[in-house]
C-alpha cells in the first residue's frame, strides 16, 4: 500500500536557512519539487542538486528555462 503523500512547507524570516533545509528534506525522498520566487535561485538550487544527485534526475523550470530529463526526480521551479 503507498504511503500518503506529504506537503512541507518551510517558513521564517530571511537568511536563517530555509533554502538549504528544503534542499536536504527534499532530497531525504525518493523525489520532491521545490518552489522558488526568484529565476536566478531556482538555477542555483537546480545546479546544487545536479552537483548531489546527477543531471538525468533534476528538472528546472522557470519562465525562461526549460530542462526536463526522461527520469525527473526531483523538480525545481519558480512559483
Amino acid at each position: 500500500m503507498a504511503e500518503p503523500s506529504r506537503t512541507y512547507a518551510v517558513l521564517g524570516p530571511t537568511n536563517t536557512g530555509k533554502t538549504h533545509y528544503a534542499i536536504e528534506r527534499m532530497l531525504g525522498y525518493p523525489t520532491g519539487v521545490i518552489g522558488l520566487p526568484l529565476r536566478l535561485l531556482a538555477r542555483e538550487v537546480y545546479e546544487k542538486i545536479v552537483a548531489l544527485r546527477g543531471p538525468s534526475v533534476v528538472a528546472l523550470v522557470t519562465g525562461e528555462e526549460r530542462i526536463v530529463p526522461p527520469r525527473t526526480k526531483y523538480w525545481v521551479c519558480t512559483v
